[in-house]
């Protein structure tokens, strides 16, 4: 099978199914999550981070250590399928900078899923699911042009309204006599 692409829908669009996927356990079936809530993939742990999931992923009070391999020095909550009991990722403590970006979020294994593409409503295995996340610079840069502006339109505001109300009516052709 083709591996699926899936660009992460908008959030503030209307949603597409075309754009949707629902996350299960590959073991029971259990729902543990959705593709809105996807914030990143990480290919080099084979993850999908999440901000959110369902109340059947169970996230470990034990804090356990990475002792060799690619968690090697990070700290982190294992996460399983409430249901079955098996092994579906892990919820980042504390890491180095390389995997910094991934704490508080929900790390999903991508071979412990299955996924329900709901335009398709096929099944697929979550390695063989790819997500085109967007960049955050190109919003970043935007967002930095708009807030030059409005601070611009606002300091033209601020002089407006410093000035005396003679000034004002005089600069619009009205006499305050």
């Amino acid at each position: 099978m083709d591996k699926a692409n899936l660009p992460v829908p908008e959030q503030h669009g209307c949603l597409r199914p075309e754009d949707c996927a629902v996350f299960m356990c590959r073991n029971c079936y259990s729902v543990l999550g959705d593709s809105l809530s996807v914030c990143t993939e990480e290919q080099s742990l084979g993850v999908l981070a999440c901000l959110r999931v369902t109340d059947d992923v169970n996230v470990g009070e034990s804090l356990l250590f990475g002792k060799d391999g690619v968690l090697k020095g990070c700290a982190y909550h294992p996460l399983q399928c409430r249901t079955c009991g098996s092994s579906i990722g892990f919820n980042m403590y504390s890491a180095f900078r390389t995997y910094a970006y991934l704490r508080g979020l929900f790390c999903i294994f991508k071979d412990s899923v299955s996924c329900y593409l709901l335009k398709s409503k096929m099944m697929t295995s979550g390695h063989e699911l790819r997500f085109e996340l967007s960049s955050l610079q190109g919003h970043i840069k935007q967002l930095k042009e708009d807030l030059v502006k409005m601070h611009s339109r606002l300091q033209y505001l601020l002089v407006q309204l410093e000035q005396p109300t003679d000034v004002l009516l005089t600069n619009h052709g009205m006499n305050s006599k």
